[in-house]
């Protein structure tokens, strides 16, 4: 049984949304990685003693990036369905 060209087009569909899902995540991340790396850097030098603990230093690097994440996504799905019309 073969599939028919709309079948195939929307497997496409699917797949570049996913592709593009992913790579604005991964862009993300990496831009929230860094703004956290960053600041936290800026505290260990001139903030409180526990700013240069590594221990909690490197919880944060992998937490707040990822929790960002969560958020931006959030924002950008709020806006999508606040202004955009929805499909039929």
């Amino acid at each position: 049984m073969r599939a028919s060209a709309d079948e195939k087009s929307t497997v496409a569909a699917g797949c570049l949304s996913a592709a593009v899902s992913a790579s604005i995540t991964s862009l993300m991340l990496f831009i929230n990685g860094a703004l956290v790396m960053a600041v936290l850097s800026a505290l260990a030098q001139s903030g409180p003693e526990w700013a240069g603990n590594p221990k909690f230093t490197q919880f944060m690097v992998f937490t707040i990036p990822v929790a960002l994440v969560v958020a931006q996504w959030m924002m950008i799905d709020y806006v999508r369905t606040r202004f955009m019309p929805p499909r039929k």
